[in-house]
């Protein structure tokens, strides 16, 4: 075997000799010092495997003969260096390449040197007004700065701490794992907290072990990566994580702590008194033992499922939940969960309480809600009756059937006539409110064509308003002809909204467009009125809310048929939004999910 002029085998550097597969021929006693592989473990293996970092590294191309580079590579252990390197590729008379030689000098020291005098000027006044424990280390994973509280937590001088492998600050139990670890981070490096749901340790230089929370942030320079690290000693709330036990006892619900084994770790006595059981009887137990028989079982599976992704939230929002007591009696409860992680592992906080008197004011509600609905709906009905005789009269008398009338009588009864309207109108939309609201308002799914429901609307809206000088325009997008939904809904949407609209137009143009958006049906009303205030908008949709703005003052009303739109919109799975400017008009826009629609082209 051929060595490069001027190299021998006991030289300070390593020589390696290697065939024209990269695969290790010789290594030499230096080898053996700088990498730790020993010449039997080296011999016979590809060097690219024993020493390369990961398959993306690379270095010269077999076509220079000679060249000189500097390079990171791994040692036996994981642990990094940087060497430069000098290769010579031997070929025989043919031109074929025969062997390389390679010799590599461990130049680290010299690395570090050069890191932490860039970080000491970039980074030097930074990391001092830093609360915690900082510390720069270089791609190799040595320290190349730190600051000042750094020195402080583990004990070392500054000068002792700059060259040393990040590792050293660790327990000697935690070092092999923790190379892995920071390889893993210069393979993917981001901002993160480290170690989440691990129980970390930092070492003094005297020995000392104490918990700490760490968290990485990678740094680009001109020398390459290195990783930033803030270590905070955690010793003191640990001690104060002791206290939690006396807290858990000052807590008003009860309380009860579980395991990822679904087994009671810790209860207070507040649960002891809810459930009736003393505490040494709970503890170690299935907390399926607080839970009635007959959901046992479904709540194993609940239980497994938020282990599995564990977060703070309140447990079963739509459901009734029930404990049993001791004594076999059930009754309702409002339960919240927490997860608590531990140096023992995963835990959850179950904060229980009784829910029998809030299931009992609900329920009074719902009594309430529906003596109210009842005494609405028989209202509306003795209401309605002495009302709808007044407007046919009127209708009657008007259309001259009962004789002539002057204009001034003619005038009178035409007021009777639209304030008996506007009355019946009223209490429907009263009672239409009150039957939402009790779950009673039942939807009657039907195909039409909304050109015909758009016109018979607009024709009986426009009617009120034939002394304003508003034109009331249609647009009917020609991909929509026929759709399927409660027509009845819709055209009391639809009134609401024009009739809104061209009582709050003194003149303009109130427009009525119909269009597909996705598989909704897309209504808009859009008018050139006086335009909505941003303090009126929040209560635009709200029951018998008045507006505020002088503009809007001029027509009040009872605020029911906007409130009664949204609900009607939302019973059917849509939405109302509305857009305005003051003293230019509104747009108000209804999304209806269509039920089997048909188009332009299809059966009418």
């Amino acid at each position: 075997m051929r060595l490069p002029d001027g190299h021998n085998r006991e030289t300070a550097d390593a020589i390696i000799e290697i065939d024209p597969r990269g695969v290790v021929l010789s290594w030499s006693s230096s080898a053996e010092q700088i990498f730790g592989y020993s010449s039997s473990e080296a011999t016979g293996r590809s060097l690219r495997e024993l020493l390369f970092i990961d398959d993306h590294d690379s270095e010269p191309a077999l076509t220079q003969e000679i060249c000189i580079y500097e390079a990171l590579r791994r040692r036996k252990d994981g642990s990094l260096l940087q060497v430069n390197v000098s290769r010579r590729l031997f070929r025989d008379g043919a031109g074929k390449l025969t062997h390389g030689v390679y010799a590599k000098r461990d130049i680290t020291p010299l690395k570090v040197a050069r890191d932490a005098k860039e970080v000491r000027t970039r980074f030097g006044a930074l990391l001092e007004s830093v609360p915690d424990a900082t510390l720069i280390a270089n791609p190799l994973g040595r320290i190349v700065l730190a600051n000042s509280e750094a020195e402080r937590t583990f004990g070392y001088e500054h000068a002792q701490l700059v060259g040393l492998p990040v590792e050293a600050l660790l327990p000697e139990r935690f070092r092999q794992s923790h190379v892995q670890h920071r390889s893993g981070f210069a393979r993917q490096p981001r901002t993160r907290a480290m170690g989440r749901g691990l129980e970390l340790f930092g070492r003094r230089r005297n020995g000392d072990e104490f918990p700490v929370e760490i968290s990485l942030a990678p740094l680009q320079t001109d020398e390459g990566l290195m990783v930033m690290s803030a270590v905070r000693d955690i010793t003191d709330r640990q001690k104060a994580e002791q206290k939690f036990r006396g807290l858990l006892e000052s807590a008003p619900d009860a309380m009860v702590i579980v395991g990822s084994d679904g087994r009671i770790a810790l209860v207070n006595s507040q649960l002891e008194h809810l459930f009736g059981y003393p505490r040494e009887q709970l503890l170690n137990q299935p907390v399926e033992m607080l839970v009635p028989e007959r959901f046992r079982a479904a709540h194993d599976g609940h239980r497994a499922s938020f282990f599995r992704q564990p977060r703070t939230r309140a447990m079963g929002a739509g459901r009734v939940l029930h404990g049993q007591r001791r004594d076999g009696s059930e009754f309702p409860v409002e339960i919240s969960l927490s997860p608590l992680e531990t140096g023992e592992g995963l835990f959850v906080s179950a904060a229980i309480r009784d829910a029998t008197e809030r299931r009992r004011f609900e329920q009074s509600l719902q009594d309430a809600s529906r003596l109210k609905s009842e005494f609405l709906a028989t209202m509306s009905h003795e209401l309605r009756t002495p009302l709808n005789g007044i407007i046919g009269f009127s209708e009657f008398l008007l259309d001259g059937k009962a004789g002539e009338l002057n204009d001034r009588q003619r005038e009178f009864l035409g007021d009777v006539l639209v304030s008996g309207q506007h009355l019946l109108r009223l209490i429907n939309d009263v009672l239409d409110l009150s039957k939402i609201e009790a779950g009673r308002m039942d939807l009657v799914r039907e195909s039409f064509p909304v050109a015909a429901a758009v016109e018979e609307v607009c024709s009986i809206a426009s009617s009120a308003v034939r002394d304003k000088r508003i034109r009331l325009r249609q647009h009917i997008s020609p991909d929509i002809a026929t759709v399927t939904l409660d027509r009845r809904r819709f055209s009391q949407i639809l009134f609401n909204l024009v009739s809104n609209a061209l009582k709050f137009t003194d003149e303009g143009t109130v427009d009525v467009k119909v269009s597909r958006a996705g598989p909704s049906l897309q209504l808009q009303v859009v008018d050139t009125g006086i335009g909505i205030s941003a303090q009126d908008l929040p209560r635009l949709f709200v029951e018998f809310q008045q507006l505020d703005s002088g503009a809007s003052r001029r027509h009040q009303g009872t605020g029911l048929g906007l409130a009664l739109t949204r609900r009607l919109a939302e019973l059917q799975g849509g939405s109302v939004q509305v857009q305005s400017t003051p003293g230019r008009g509104s747009t108000f826009t209804v999304l209806l999910p269509l039920g089997a629609p048909e188009t332009a082209g299809g059966d009418a």
